[in-house]
């Protein structure tokens, strides 16, 4: 049995399916909020596709920054990624695309402190090796790590980066306790997967609570 506590007060359960997703961990520029959804994004399948053709940022060095980069490049050539390091920290043969793509120019030791633009993003204040300057752009496009919110799973199994990990059931380590969404170790994270994994994790939890009642029917 589970005990949920809530604003309303406690409730008890036979299964508890957990989705709270995930969020996108923010880059701290200035006026990154004002321009999400206009022009600022954090999902290249997502947005790309409204400004093909267009000039884009891409902040991030990971395996997910590169892969999304690439994604754009499709769409554009004029993709200029930048990272704060001096590196990549993606795995060696994804980084070593985004280095001969042609439509993508890499910028090392870069950040980006400001967006800028009337109602929708017109540039962006770039800071490389220690010199500041304002680079136009279309759109900028963020992939510096996503944050599951998996304090509510506490003892559950999870992977190295706090996604819990399911069975092909969406059930967790923990009998009864199922994640979809997001917040589970997905392989792709769309809105399409996430509703998928409800209904599967829906339909397994009612099985579960009949045999826990003694009401299974085969």
């Amino acid at each position: 049995i589970f005990t949920i506590t809530t604003d309303a007060g406690n409730f008890t359960s036979y299964s508890v399916i957990l989705a709270t997703g995930a969020k996108h961990r923010k880059l701290g520029a200035k006026s990154e909020d004002e321009f999400a959804g206009r022009g600022v994004s954090y999902c290249a399948a997502c947005d790309g596709a409204f400004f093909k053709d267009k000039k884009i940022i891409v902040v991030g060095g990971g395996d997910t920054a590169c892969a999304e980069a690439l994604f754009l490049a499709n769409l554009t050539d004029k993709v200029i990624m930048i990272h704060r390091r001096d590196r990549f920290r993606a795995q060696k043969a994804v980084a070593d695309k985004v280095l001969r793509n042609k439509n993508i120019e890499v910028r090392f030791n870069t950040t980006c402190t400001e967006i800028k633009g009337n109602g929708k993003v017109e540039s962006a204040i770039l800071m490389e090796n220690g010199i500041q300057y304002e680079q136009d752009t279309d759109a900028v496009f963020i992939f510096t790590g996503i944050l599951p919110q998996n304090k509510l799973a506490e003892g559950v199994a999870k992977d190295d980066h706090g996604y819990i990990i399911t069975d092909a059931h969406m059930e967790s380590s923990l009998r009864g306790f199922f994640a979809v969404g997001d917040v589970r170790n997905s392989p792709f994270r769309q809105i399409i997967t996430a509703c998928a994994d409800g209904a599967i994790a829906a339909h397994y939890a009612g099985i579960l609570v009949d045999e826990i009642k003694g009401e299974a029917y085969l």
